[in-house]
């Protein structure tokens, strides 16, 4: 019988947690309020709300989509989920500008998780590498198909 929870012991994973980990750490340091003296302080405050939810959401949306992947091995599904892995990674590193202008910076923790964005990428490209177009639902929005796919 297969180990459904196998994917947690991948190196992938392993990092897709310590960029929920560290995202977290940045989430729970910044403050609740935008910084006195910021110009347009009711929008920065939006803007600090929003950023920090924006994170967490990504940051939870990438183990999530790992996860999922590797639970149907179908070929249009794991691309899918591959596609808003990235965009997740992507999104949340954009989100920490967001944090920076309602007057929250820390770079060395910014950057912190940059890294670990960095590190986790040829990890990802290694793991679609892994993807077996064999087994696939034909996407009529022809996005996720493997290559040579054709409809009936």
């Amino acid at each position: 019988m297969e180990d459904h929870d196998a994917y947690r012991n991948t190196p992938l994973f392993k990092k897709a947690e310590e960029i929920r980990r560290l995202a977290t750490a940045i989430v729970e340091s910044a403050p609740d309020e935008a910084k006195p003296g910021t110009s347009q302080l009711h929008y920065a405050q939006q803007m600090l709300q929003g950023s920090k939810d924006d994170i967490m959401q990504h940051a939870h949306t990438i183990g999530a989509k790992i996860a999922g992947a590797h639970g149907l091995n179908m070929y249009d599904i794991q691309m899918e989920n591959a596609c808003l892995i990235r965009r997740s990674c992507r999104e949340m590193v954009v989100a920490l500008r967001g944090l920076e202008m309602a007057g929250y910076s820390e770079q060395s923790y910014f950057d912190l998780l940059r890294e670990a964005v960095k590190e986790f990428c040829p990890l990802f490209v290694a793991w679609i590498g892994t993807f077996k177009d064999s087994d696939y639902v034909y996407d009529d929005w022809e996005l996720f198909n493997p290559p040579g796919a054709s409809g009936s």
